[in-house]
């Protein structure tokens, strides 16, 4: 198991399930390849986790992405087949021995519903506040003014009530490009999935892992040509998974999937065709 990367103790979140279209998260790929690996349900939908990543090196705690939080109404529970418990976070973090007061950061990858929601919750008298009272929250510039201004094509992804207000509690840190947020914890920043998306690098005492995002949401997206059909830009969503998908294989990174329903992480090597897993940690 992946229980940790030099000082930094890693856990999974596993907050909970959802189901997308198979087909929209598998773009160009025909349906007969791709339901092979990730079987649909009779609408079409495939099985996605919402799988966050909580580091501790017994100074700092930092939780990267927060799920789809508990302000969901029933249709959107039902649209989307949400499956987890009526308060994920402080559910999964109580049952790994932590409460919501104790984390110290929260990175987001990206504001879209599915990796953004858990960071805002209603209060006792129905106010939006941050969900997580002693955190700074951390995005990059980029995607806050993707958030506050989306495409039509992007609109539906964005909901702003799980972001701005973080913005008006003082609790937001925007990010530029490719930064250091903490030493070791620095961020790539990819733009083929959605402006400004960054992927999460932490590097201690020779061990890397990169929490891969939607940039790979699943194993089966290890393949270059699977790429998901709600990428705004699917030819660059393609350069930038060959760039890092080598340099990912040639150093020995582990790749964190948020998305997987049954793998957590894995390292690559080049294969006959694409690169091999090598290595596999497994859910559960």
């Amino acid at each position: 198991m992946l229980s940790s990367i030099g000082k930094w103790k890693v856990i999974p979140l596993e907050t909970g399930d959802f189901r997308l279209d198979g087909g929209a998260m598998m773009g160009s790929v025909p349906k007969v390849l791709w339901e092979k690996t990730n079987p649909p349900d009779e609408v079409n939908r495939i099985d996605l986790a919402l799988r966050c990543l909580l580091l501790d090196d017994g100074k700092e705690l930092i939780l990267i992405e927060s799920g789809m939080g508990d302000k969901l109404e029933p249709s959107f529970v039902k649209r989307f087949h949400v499956q987890q418990p009526d308060h994920p976070l402080m559910e999964r973090l109580e049952k790994v021995g932590y409460s919501m007061d104790d984390i110290t950061h929260v990175i987001l990858t990206h504001l879209h519903f599915d990796h953004a929601g858990g960071s805002t919750k209603y209060d006792s008298h129905g106010s939006l506040i941050p969900t997580f009272p002693n955190a700074v929250y951390y995005v990059s510039q980029r995607n806050w003014e993707a958030g506050i201004n989306p495409s039509p094509r992007d609109a539906a992804s964005y909901l702003d009530l799980n972001y701005l207000p973080l913005e008006k509690a003082g609790k937001l840190k925007f990010l530029q490009e490719n930064t250091e947020i903490l030493d070791g914890i620095s961020t790539i920043v990819v733009n083929g999935h959605t402006h400004g998306q960054q992927l999460i690098k932490i590097q201690s005492d020779a061990e890397t892992l990169v929490f891969c995002s939607d940039l790979i949401p699943l194993r089966s997206h290890l393949s270059l040509p699977w790429i998901m059909g709600y990428d705004l830009n699917a030819s660059l969503t393609l350069q930038e998974k060959e760039n890092f998908l080598k340099k990912a294989a040639d150093s020995g990174w582990w790749l964190w999937f948020y998305h997987d329903p049954n793998t957590v992480a894995v390292q690559i090597a080049p294969g006959e065709k694409y690169y091999d897993v090598v290595e596999e940690v497994l859910r559960y």
